[in-house]
């Protein structure tokens, strides 16, 4: 499971690099820091591998690879924009309530 779970990085790492290429990752959000590429790959490798142990436990250890791969792609593709989403939720304000006089 150890050479699985290096594999799985890799994959992950590799589908990474692709979404920074399409510009789905975080550059394509906006984010304008150095080695935002590398927060992406990075992003990559952690859901393929989160995905690849949790294809584990659900299905059976051939359907790993496929599962880690589908959840690295929806990880690197997703997880930048719904950061962005949060970070321009408007925040709650607490106001001071209002009596009717």
């Amino acid at each position: 499971m150890l050479l699985l779970s290096f594999f799985w990085l890799l994959i992950g790492a590799g589908v990474g690099a692709l979404s920074v290429a399409a510009g789905w990752g975080f550059a394509g959000e906006g984010w304008s820091r150095r080695n935002i590429w590398l927060a992406t790959m990075g992003v990559g490798a952690l859901a393929a591998l989160i995905g690849g142990w949790l294809g584990n436990l659900l299905f059976d250890r051939y359907y790993t690879t496929p599962t880690a791969l589908w959840v690295s792609v929806l990880g690197s593709a997703l997880s930048p924009r719904l950061i962005g989403r949060m970070k321009h939720l408007p925040q709650a304000q607490i106001s001071k309530p209002v009596h009717p006089q």
